[in-house]
């Protein structure tokens, strides 16, 4: 289970986000552009862990709620509202909030149609959802395949398996966005916009490039890139029919 990953007692998934300031700041960046000024009553967090992104949240709602399966991130998690839930099964009632977010989530998600089919339910009608997914078909990936000459697949690709006695094994999936968006669609879910999202995260570019060059590089790529599906984060803004 994802979740036995994250309450193993020898990983720290604060400490993982040390030395990821850039890509942090990316994602609030993303989030501010795509919530623009709205301001909703009640809002979701599917696998906020222990709250990086309620800080923001907080920002656009009234009341936040992180919805967590892993009981060690929910005891991290100070300061804001979490329960015990997965992407799957929240076990809260239907059409309970105006926004739900699910982010850096689909990635431990080969199938993640049930993930967007309970937040269907759990989503009011012109609820939003904000959603952020690992992008099999970044820029990377395409400089990869015309050398190669292997094609990307629109199934989920497999990036890595963290394992070990302890924590059992996990997938960490790359999602080809026509696969996310058709997904999206079926489950009855219109898209507003999307975002390229972490353009420059490069050990390189982060080593000599500052931090706020990068965040002016990446505020002005997030929009121009979006069509592309240029980085390796996708994030979409829809609106629940």
């Amino acid at each position: 289970m994802t979740s036995n990953y994250y309450n193993d007692p020898e990983f720290s998934y604060p400490k993982y986000w040390q030395g990821r300031s850039y890509e942090h700041a990316a994602e609030i960046l993303a989030i501010r552009r795509l919530l623009g000024k709205r301001h909703v009553a009640s809002a979701a967090d599917i696998g906020g862990g222990y709250g990086r992104l309620a800080p923001i949240f907080l920002k656009f709602t009234d009341h936040l709620t992180i919805i967590e399966p892993s009981v060690k991130q929910r005891r991290l998690a100070k300061g804001v509202n979490t329960i015990f839930g997965s992407a799957e099964d929240t076990g809260l009632p239907a059409s309970s909030f105006d926004l739900v977010s699910i982010i850096r989530v689909l990635h431990h998600l080969p199938h993640p149609q049930p993930a967007l089919q309970e937040i269907h339910r759990i989503l009011r009608p012109g609820g939003l959802l904000l959603l952020e997914f690992a992008n099999s078909f970044n820029f990377k990936a395409r400089i990869t395949s015309l050398i190669t000459g292997q094609p990307i697949s629109t199934l989920p690709l497999e990036r890595r398996r963290a394992s070990n006695i302890r924590r059992g094994s996990i997938p960490f999936v790359n999602h080809h966005p026509q696969a996310i968006l058709k997904a999206l669609s079926q489950t009855g879910f219109v898209i507003l916009k999307t975002l390229s999202v972490s353009n420059f995260r490069s050990p390189f570019l982060k080593k000599i490039l500052p931090l706020p060059l990068l965040l002016v590089l990446e505020s002005v790529a997030q929009s121009l890139l979006s069509r592309l599906y240029f980085g390796p984060s996708i994030f979409v803004l829809a609106i629940r029919n």
